[in-house]
């Protein structure tokens, strides 16, 4: 992902503006590959349409963390262990007030050649600051790309200086032959004189037991992730921001099927290592002191070489180049948290059949008018928690399987659950008592359909839907304080016309892929009024695979490849802020940018308040 400006001025062509001048995320070069910086009609670099962080008006302070590191291993490519690469971090000097604002930027590059997609970690103090996905390059060509994070609520973090590592598991192989190069910097943006600064967490705790950082690996439900904490006896709230990445025969687990059906749909996979049982749900829960807590959705990330490695080019799948977090709203569970007692913090993936990567922050809020230790502790109860303690809820799969007149199996598998909680807390502050209640839903629906309409081919339609509403408030001596609603839909759909050649993996496939990813937020409070933001973001991209190039990386087959793809993201905000933005490819090149459209002035438009990146976190007051 990238915020690098590219000016562009040609004719309209049958109603597409195809090169307008617009800012797009697009890769940027790095000095390992000397690609032109320039986008041009046909450029094949990645490119998203992806926001921004929106950035304030001041000079920022940067802190470089990493600069053109190298990841190089000799091994076997295949290894799922990394070596860590440490670094040193001291906050910023001119810079020692409070932020405006604090954004990570990373470049990433890998030479012309052959190369997995590989999982990339960024690490702080045990925290985790970023978690992503590398893209492949091609043997012609090399690939360079840019991230960035806002990583403001994580302020208290950067108040001192402290060891990190970046684990990235790159290998080099008589196969996969090719390096890859990152660059990593903190920006801190200083607030304006007069202005306030931004409400963020008073301590950023890592789940991580290792002091550098580390993503523990969860091959079943029953396992847990979890980290004991004694806590300052003044917390008000509490959340955990929790990312769980799917791997190895769970990385692409909404293809996935109850063992029962594994074998009588076996042959319409893409690859053996696609026909994976375990079911197609997965789903995240949190624990304290092993009691459920809280859910989280886990979001169907389709990595670089995802499903077939030509579909993401130039454009990867939504966030695959950088996982957002989803958080995990605790705070009624900060009276029990408040008693000066060791407690436990757990993470478990329900559904998980063999391999997640998964990380987590604890973020506390501390009460204003308490001070630590010297003020009186804060105590509470939980009132109301109606989350069972068996998870997922509810979950029912319903099978049609059965033998066509040719006695070809046929049929539809869906998988459908439902599950709503309301947890109710109550603490007694200085200022009187404080009750948060929050109220969480998750539909969700997984439709697989098989069809044979001939001898060779194998045609297989899967509609996903993970639809999460979230509702908390807070109340203060029986008043309203503030309350906040999300919706998030997040759909995925993948069509398959797979058609056999000979036999095993000897077959072409059209496929199509699409991913959406929907927030829509309010925000109220007294004093302070309210805030509305909404995100929409839709990915299309559609190509002629072969069963030879699925699972390797890019290679130099001349296959007759045959991509076409389209991304589209529109942000608006009551903040004034208007973000939209449109890029379409063709035989992975680049064919056409738009943006602003339906924007004040046919422009982009980020007041430096606005979260575009992450915008149910987006705080309603500076």
């Amino acid at each position: 992902m990238n915020i690098a400006r590219a000016w562009f001025a040609v004719a309209v062509v049958g109603g597409w503006l195809a090169f307008n001048s617009v800012p797009v995320k697009a890769g940027t070069p790095a000095a390992t590959d000397g690609l032109d910086s320039t986008m041009q009609p046909g450029s094949r670099v990645v490119v998203s349409a992806e926001p921004p962080v929106s950035r304030p008006s001041t000079t920022p302070c940067a802190v470089k963390l990493l600069r053109q590191e190298t990841f190089d291993d000799h091994g076997d490519g295949s290894s799922m262990v990394a070596h860590s690469h440490r670094f040193e971090f001291a906050p910023p000097h001119g810079c020692s007030g409070a932020w405006a604002k604090v954004v990570l930027v990373m470049d990433f590059a890998v030479p012309a050649g052959r190369q997995f997609d590989r999982t990339a970690s960024l690490w702080l103090g045990g925290v985790n600051l970023y978690f992503g996905t590398t893209m492949e390059p091609e043997p012609d060509l090399a690939q360079h790309w840019h991230v960035e994070r806002d990583l403001t609520d994580y302020s208290a973090l950067f108040r001192k200086a402290q060891a990190g590592q970046i684990i990235l598991n790159n290998w080099i192989s008589p196969t996969t032959n090719r390096p890859i190069y990152v660059t990593a910097t903190l920006l801190f943006y200083p607030v304006k004189p007069g202005q306030p600064a931004p409400t963020v967490a008073d301590r950023v705790l890592p789940m991580s037991t290792d002091p550098a950082g580390e993503q523990p690996v969860l091959q079943t439900p029953d396992e847990v992730f979890s980290r004991r904490f004694t806590l300052p006896r003044n917390i008000e709230r509490a959340s955990l921001d929790v990312i769980a990445q799917s791997q190895a025969h769970d990385e692409r687990w909404y293809t996935c099927v109850d063992k029962r059906y594994l074998e009588e749909t076996r042959d319409y996979s893409l690859e053996a290592f696609e026909a994976c049982d375990g079911g197609s749900f997965r789903g995240v829960e949190v624990l304290v002191d092993g009691r459920p807590a809280g859910l989280a959705p886990v979001y169907p990330w389709i990595f670089a070489g995802g499903i077939g490695p030509h579909l993401w080019l130039p454009t990867p799948g939504i966030q695959t180049t950088s996982a957002l977090p989803f958080r995990v709203d605790l705070t009624p569970f900060a009276g029990v948290l408040d008693d000066g007692q060791p407690h436990s913090i757990g993470v478990r993936v329900l559904g998980a059949d063999h391999f997640f990567n998964v990380a987590a922050n604890l973020l506390v809020y501390q009460e204003p008018l308490s001070q630590d230790p010297g003020g009186a502790p804060l105590s509470g109860a939980v009132l109301e928690d109606t989350l069972g303690t068996t998870q997922p809820a509810g979950l029912t799969v319903r099978s049609t399987l059965h033998a066509d007149a040719s006695g070809r199996t046929v049929g539809t598998l869906q998988t459908h659950g439902t599950e709503t909680y309301l947890v109710r807390g109550v603490l007694r502050t200085p200022r009187g008592s404080l009750v948060t209640t929050v109220h969480y839903e998750e539909q969700f629906l997984n439709d697989q359909t098989f069809l044979r309409p001939g001898a060779k081919r194998y045609d297989q339609l899967i509609r996903q839907s993970a639809v999460t509403s979230m509702n908390v408030e807070r109340d203060l001596n029986g008043r309203v304080m503030d309350s906040f609603a999300l919706h998030e839909w997040d759909p995925v759909s993948l069509i398959v016309h797979k058609t056999m050649v000979t036999r095993d993996q000897d077959f072409h496939a059209n496929v199509s892929v699409w991913q959406g990813h929907r927030i829509l937020v309010d925000r109220t409070a007294t004093p302070g009024g309210s805030y509305h933001a909404a995100l929409d973001e839709n990915l299309k991209t559609s190509d002629l695979e072969y069963g030879k190039t699925i699972s390797p990386p890019l290679d130099g087959s001349k296959f007759d490849h045959q991509e076409s793809g389209e991304e589209t993201v529109q942000f608006r905000d009551s903040l004034g802020s208007c973000y939209a933005a449109q890029v379409q490819s063709q035989e992975e090149r680049l064919t056409g940018v738009r943006e602003g459209v339906n924007c004040p002035g046919g422009s982009n438009h980020l007041e430096s308040r606005s979260r575009p990146d992450d915008p149910w976190l987006m705080p309603l007051v500076p």
